[in-house]
Order: structure tokens, then sequence, then C-alpha cells
């Protein structure tokens, strides 16, 4: 770090713009996949709030009992589309980010590991203590971001179904009534599949499954040591 000289300058200036790119693209990666989850968690909320919304056709005086069904019999199977197009989008998600999900859980594991290591063996002092604390944090919150995220896509479509049925359907009467609450029926029965991000093939990413890991890391490290 003393060496001065022009060569060792131009291998420091080389070496910084390899690692700016790197960690560019690391922050590029994370956003990217934090926004992608924030965004299907609001639609799934989104989608909530616009079923609860139907039963406000019914409200309106303006409209004979016929163009009220019709019209919220046309609105449920907007919604339809929409959860259909909302479950394609999150199945792109998991395809697109699922190497993504893996590597952060296999990350968080084995940092967790290797910096209570770090803290049983290292020197009792203030500064290795603020390094040790900051870094574990760090993982800790850039994985917290993933899953907690993602859990809200699961609890966001946990409550869709009931949603559709507090969505006015009991206001229709006669054959109206009996086409809405086949749509209903189906639509429910859908909706009631889980939806669930998954890492490494079998870990759901939840908020459940964040403390899991966090255990886990704890775990592994009383037996290794």
């Amino acid at each position: 770090m003393e060496d001065k000289s022009v060569l060792s300058n131009i291998g420091r200036a080389i070496f910084y713009i390899f690692w700016w790119v790197y960690l560019s693209r690391i922050f590029a990666v994370y956003t990217l996949v934090i926004s992608l989850t924030i965004a299907i968690g609001h639609q799934f909320k989104n989608l909530n709030s616009y079923y609860r919304s139907l039963d406000k056709i019914f409200e309106d005086d303006n409209l004979t009992q016929r163009e009220k069904e019709l019209q919220y019999e046309k609105a449920f199977k907007v919604g339809i589309k929409i959860h259909a197009e909302t479950l394609k989008c999150t199945s792109a998600i998991q395809a697109i980010c699922r190497d993504v999900f893996s590597g952060q859980i296999i990350l968080n594991l084995t940092i967790l590991i290797l910096l209570m290591y770090q803290m049983v063996n290292s020197a009792r002092n203030l500064t290795n203590a603020l390094t040790l604390v900051t870094s574990a944090l760090t993982i800790l919150c850039s994985t917290g971001f993933f899953m907690w995220n993602a859990g809200d896509i699961t609890v966001e479509a946990e409550v869709l179904p009931t949603a559709m049925y507090c969505s006015g359907w009991e206001n229709c009467r006669r054959g109206a009534s009996v086409r809405v609450r086949k749509l209903l029926v189906i639509a429910m029965m859908q909706a009631q599949e889980p939806v669930v991000l998954t890492g490494l093939g079998v870990i759901a990413l939840s908020y459940q499954s964040y403390v899991s890991i966090v255990k886990s890391s704890y775990s592994v490290f009383s037996v290794l040591y």
C-alpha cells in the first residue's frame, strides 16, 4: 500500500475499474429482483382491492338491476384475466430469478457461518465487533429484502379468494346469479393454489423461511465448531 510508483497506481486504477464494474452489476441485479417482487406483490394487493370494489356497482341507483348484473359480470371477467396475467408474470419471475434466489440463500448461510467463526477467533475489540456486526446486518438485510417481498406475494395471493367472495355476487338474481356463481367457483379454485417463490428448488421465500435460514446458520456453525 505504500508503493507510490506509476506502475502501482496504474494497477490500482485497473483494479478499481473492474471492482466498480462488478459492483454495479450486483447492484443492478438486486435492484431488478427487488423491484420485480415489489411490483408483483402490489399487483396482487391491487387485485384484492379491485374485487372488493365490485360491490359498489350495485349501489348505483342510475342503473337497472339487469344493467348492474351485466356490468358486474363483465368486471368480474376482467379481474379473472388480470389474475391470470399476474400468475403468468409471477411464474416468469420465478424462472428468471431462480438462480439469484438460490445464490442469495447460499451466500447468506456461508457468510454468516464465516462471520461467526471469525467472531470466535478474532481479537475482542471495538473495531472487530463493529466490522462483524456491520457485515452481518448487511447480509441479513440483503437477504431480507428478497424474503420479505417474496413473502408479501404469498400473503396477498392467499387473501385473493376472500376478496373474490366479497365482491358482491350475492346481489345477482336468476340467470345472472347462476352464471356469476360458476365464474366465482372457477376463479376461487384457481386463486386458492399457493403462489410461492422458491430458492434452491425447495426453500420457499417467506418470513418463516428467513428466520429458519438465520437459525440454520447458527446450527451449522455449532455443529462444525
